[in-house]
């Protein structure tokens, strides 16, 4: 996980201080192996894959402290993360 990720997912958090960094590249870590577990191919739909992991590390940080509904995907990150999902499952490796 690189420099860039961090800087983009902080981007979609709306965060701009550096105290959370630690923990948002473990959350960002997290939600990539949850979506390769998931069998989800980074490189079926990138720009999809990305904005799922930035929901994910932020739903995932903002409900650390709260109820479990936060800390739920939005209705629309969970169609695009079925449809990714059964993408990923049925194109052959190296097609997009």
């Amino acid at each position: 996980m690189g420099a860039v990720q961090l800087n983009a997912a902080k981007a979609y958090m709306k965060i701009s201080y550096d105290d959370d960094d630690g923990l948002i590249s473990a959350l960002i870590e997290a939600s990539e192996e949850y979506l390769k577990g998931a069998g989800v191919r980074q490189e079926v739909a990138p720009a999809s894959y990305e904005l799922i992991v930035n929901d994910m590390v932020l739903r995932q940080h903002d409900g650390r402290d709260s109820d479990a509904e936060h800390a739920a995907a939005s209705p629309l990150v969970r169609r695009m993360l079925t449809q990714l999902k059964l993408r990923s499952a049925y194109e052959p490796e190296g097609a997009t």
